[in-house]
């Protein structure tokens, strides 16, 4: 009987700290998780408002220096795209994004979404639904993104 009592109370405490080391880890990861993809948001709502503003500071920090951006037949760098965003060549209708996640790797995150947005750009009416996706890395303490692309989808 006293044998039988050690086997399940060693049993019993082996689970337990098994139970312990697994747990802490997996929730401070998921929270971990979700706050870097909380700033990644933040990051990327902040460029929205500074696209909005016409705010060239604003836009300026968000975007790298390295960026590359593909979109409406144009592959451009960060010095094109903040003179487009400024410029009367370039004219938002509406601006939607839905379905919008955020996908961690690191230093490094892939925002991707779909867009029902409706743009004037060059004298050309883009009002196509379209898929984006957004890379961002966190360099200098913050998350800045190096890479955006679009691809349009058929009109329904």
């Amino acid at each position: 009987m006293k044998m039988k009592f050690k086997s399940v109370v060693c049993f019993l405490l082996l689970a337990g700290l098994v139970a312990a080391q697994s747990k802490p880890k997996f929730s401070g990861e998921a929270v971990k998780a979700g706050v870097l993809e909380a700033e990644v948001l933040k990051a990327s709502d902040q460029f929205d408002e500074a696209r909005k503003a016409k705010d060239r500071a604003g836009m300026e920090k968000v975007l790298a220096d390295q960026l590359t951006w593909i979109a409406r037949g144009d592959r451009l760098d960060r010095t094109h795209v903040i003179a487009d965003f400024l410029s009367d060549g370039l004219h938002f209708i509406s601006f939607a994004h839905d379905s919008v996640t955020v996908k961690l790797f690191g230093n490094t995150a892939v925002v991707s979404g779909h867009s029902t947005s409706v743009l004037d750009y060059k004298g050309k009416r883009f009002d196509a639904p379209r898929l984006f996706s957004d890379v961002y890395m966190k360099m200098d303490g913050r998350w800045q993104m190096v890479a955006h692309h679009v691809s349009e989808l058929p009109k329904p």
